[in-house]
C-alpha cells in the first residue's frame, strides 16, 4: 500500500512539473501518457511513409508501372479486388483490408492504380450499400443490421473518407452525405440530443430499432464513430442542430466512464476538440480530459479491457503506445490496426487545443516507436512466430503480424514481448485445430516458423495512417507531424506541424515544411523565428520538453487578431481562441 500510495504521489508530481507554460499557455497533463517514459528504449523509429510505400508495392503492386506480382488478387472484368486477411490464406474483402489499405496508399502518395489499368478507389466502390448509406464490410453486402464495430460503423466510417481524398469524386461525395444522414438516424434512434443511449450492440435500418451481433463489448465505445460523422455533418452543412447531437452521443460516452472497445473510440478527441471549436462549442465544451480517458483506456483495472500501452516493459524494451487488450499483471495484446491508425486520429487535436501538444507528440513518439514491433523488427527469431519465413520472404521487415503479446504463449512466458496472432493458436483456419499452450513454442519450430499464417494484411494495411502524418527530423526522437493530413473534411488551413522535443536539454531542430515566408505558433498566434537552411528545410531551436504546434503561412496572407483571441490569416484560422 504504502508504495502505491508513493507511485500515486510520484504521478502527481510529474503531472504538475508537466503542466508548464506551453506557448502561453498550461500544458495538459494526461496521465496515461505521463506513464511513458521521456524517450523509449531502445528507441528506433522507422521512416514510416518509405516503409508503408514498400509495403503497399508489395500487397497492391503500388507505384508499379507495369503489371506486378502482388498479394491482392484484382477481378478486372467485375472491376473488384481482394486481399487475404492473413498471408496464408485466399483473397478476401474485408473492408479493414481493401479499403484500410486502398485510403493507406493515397496517404503515403502512392498512385492507387494496378499497372496502368486497374483503379483500387473506384473498385472501393463495390463495398458501398445504397440500402443504408454505408460502405460495408464485405464487397456487396446487404441487409439493415449493422453492427457497431469494426464490421459495421466502422467500415462506413472509412468509406466517407474516401470523399476527403478524391475530393473532385461527385460520388464518393454523395456516398458520404448518405453516410452522414444514416449515421444521423442512428443519433436520433439512440435518443440525441435528449436523451442519449448508445448501449446498444449496433442498429437495424429495417426495424428502425437497435441491432448488432452478440458481442457485449461493442456496447462500450461506438458513440465517438457516431459523433465523429455527425460533426463532419455539422461543418459541412453548418448544421447547428446536428451539432447538438454529437455532443449528446459524446456526452453519453464520457459520462458513462466504461471502458472501450477497439477502433471505434479513435475519433473521440478530436470530435470533442472540434466540436468545441464549432458554433455553441464555447458555451458548454465538451470534457476534453475525459476523451483522453476513453482514448487511452485510461480507467482502473476491471472498468474495461482495452487501453493503450503506458509504462510498459517487456524483457528490456519499452512497448508503449500500442493499441489492445488489457491484461492482468502488465500483460497486454496489442492489435495493428488500431496501433498503426492511433496517431492519426490524435495528431490533427493539437491544432485545435494546443494545451495537449506536449501530451500528443509524446505518446505519437512511442507509437511510431513501437510499431516497428509488430513487424518482428528489432525482435529476436525467438520472439516471434515466422522468424524463418521473414528471414526468406521478407528481409525488410514489411508484413505485420495480428499483434504483439507482453509475452510468448507457453506457460514459461519463457520471450517477451511476442509477435504472434490468433489463428494457429485458437486453431482457425481448415483442418487447424487448437494448439496447447504447453506445445506452442516445439510446434512453432517444429511447423511454422517458415509459414506466415500470424502475418495479417488486414492489420498491417492500415500503415498508410501512420506514414502519411509523420517524417524524421535530424535529431532521433524529434519527429514532425503533419496535422491536416487526416483531420478529415476540416475548415481551410494553412499547413500545419507538430514538433516536439523528449530530451531534458535545448535542441536544434531541422524540419522539411513547405517553402513560405512566415511561421506561427498556433498556442499564441505569434510569428515565430526560425532559419531556413535550404529550400522547404527550416531550422529552429526547441526547449527540453517543448511543444510547438507551427502554422506555415504566405506572406501575402493578411493577419487578423479578433476580439475574442482567435487569430487568422487570409480567413484561414492559425491559433484559436484560447
Amino acid at each position: 500500500m504504502q508504495l502505491a500510495m508513493k507511485r500515486d504521489v510520484l504521478i502527481a508530481y510529474v503531472m504538475l512539473l508537466a503542466a508548464v507554460t506551453q506557448g502561453g499557455g498550461l500544458s495538459r497533463a494526461v496521465p496515461a501518457v505521463e506513464r511513458m517514459p521521456a524517450l523509449p528504449d531502445p528507441m528506433c523509429v522507422r521512416e514510416w511513409q518509405a516503409v508503408a510505400r514498400s509495403y503497399y508495392a508489395r500487397i497492391f503492386g503500388a507505384g508499379h508501372t507495369e503489371p506486378h506480382a502482388a498479394v491482392a488478387q484484382v477481378d478486372a472484368t467485375a472491376g473488384t479486388f481482394r486481399v487475404p486477411s492473413y498471408m496464408d490464406r485466399e483473397g478476401a474483402q474485408e473492408s479493414m483490408a481493401c479499403l484500410g489499405g486502398v485510403l493507406g496508399m493515397r496517404l503515403v502518395g502512392l498512385d492507387v492504380r494496378a499497372g496502368s489499368a486497374f483503379d483500387y478507389a473506384q473498385a472501393c466502390k463495390a463495398w458501398f450499400d445504397p440500402e443504408t448509406g454505408f460502405y460495408r464490410h464485405t464487397c456487396g453486402q446487404r441487409g439493415g443490421d449493422i453492427h457497431g464495430d469494426i464490421y459495421g460503423y466502422w467500415p462506413a466510417l472509412l468509406g466517407m473518407l474516401f470523399a476527403d481524398l478524391w475530393p473532385e469524386d461527385a460520388e464518393f461525395v454523395l456516398q458520404r452525405d448518405a453516410a452522414i444522414t444514416a449515421f444521423d438516424s442512428i443519433a436520433r434512434g439512440c435518443g440525441c440530443p435528449d436523451k442519449p443511449d448508445f448501449g446498444v450492440l449496433g442498429w437495424d435500418f429495417t426495424t428502425g430499432c437497435s441491432g448488432g451481433r452478440h458481442e457485449p463489448m461493442n456496447r462500450l465505445s461506438h458513440a465517438p464513430t457516431v459523433a465523429w460523422a455527425l460533426m463532419v455533418g455539422a461543418r459541412l452543412r453548418q448544421d447547428a442542430a446536428m451539432a447538438e447531437r454529437a455532443r449528446a452521443a459524446l456526452r453519453w460516452q464520457l459520462g458513462k466512464k466504461c471502458g472501450r472497445y477497439e477502433m471505434t473510440f479513435l475519433p473521440v478527441v478530436v470530435a470533442a476538440a472540434r466540436l468545441n471549436r464549432f458554433r455553441g462549442g464555447e458555451e458548454s465544451p465538451l470534457d476534453l480530459d475525459a476523451a483522453f480517458s476513453v482514448f487511452f483506456g485510461d480507467y482502473p483495472e476491471g472498468t474495461n479491457t482495452w487501453a493503450i500501452t503506458a509504462g510498459t516493459r517487456c524483457g528490456g524494451i519499452t512497448c508503449d503506445g500500442l493499441d489492445g487488450a488489457r491484461w492482468g499483471k502488465g500483460g497486454f495484446y496489442a492489435f495493428s490496426m488500431g496501433s498503426l491508425q492511433g496517431p492519426a486520429w490524435l495528431v490533427p487535436v493539437a491544432r485545435y487545443d494546443t494545451r495537449y501538444a506536449r501530451a500528443i507528440g509524446k505518446y505519437a513518439l512511442h507509437a511510431a516507436n513501437s510499431a516497428r514491433l509488430l513487424q518482428g523488427y528489432g525482435l529476436s527469431g525467438e520472439q516471434q512466430d515466422h522468424a524463418l519465413w521473414k528471414r526468406t520472404n521478407d528481409v525488410d521487415n514489411l508484413h505485420f503480424y495480428e499483434g504483439l503479446k507482453s509475452w510468448s504463449p507457453d506457460p514459461a512466458r519463457r520471450y517477451a514481448p511476442y509477435a504472434t496472432g490468433d489463428p494457429l493458436l485458437l486453431g482457425w483456419g481448415l483442418g487447424r485445430k487448437k494448439i496447447p499452450h504447453e506445445e506452442y513454442l516445439a510446434r512453432r519450430d517444429a511447423e511454422f516458423s517458415n509459414g506466415c499464417g500470424n502475418l495479417a494484411p488486414y492489420m498491417g494495411n492500415q500503415v498508410g495512417f501512420l506514414g502519411g502524418i509523420l517524417r524524421l527530423t535530424n535529431v532521433p526522437g524529434v519527429l514532425a507531424w503533419d496535422c491536416l493530413a487526416t483531420d478529415w473534411f476540416h475548415e481551410p488551413a494553412w499547413p500545419t506541424t507538430l514538433v516536439y522535443n523528449p530530451y531534458e536539454n535545448t535542441r536544434a531542430v531541422e524540419l522539411l515544411l513547405p517553402s513560405c515566408d512566415r511561421f506561427f505558433d498556433a498556442a499564441t498566434g505569434q510569428c515565430v523565428t526560425v532559419e531556413r537552411s535550404a529550400v522547404g528545410r527550416v531550422r529552429l531551436t526547441l526547449g527540453a520538453g517543448d511543444a510547438r504546434v507551427l502554422v506555415a503561412v504566405p506572406e501575402t496572407a493578411q493577419v487578423v487578431r479578433h476580439a475574442d483571441g482567435r487569430v487568422t490569416a487570409g480567413g484561414r484560422t492559425l491559433a484559436f481562441a484560447p
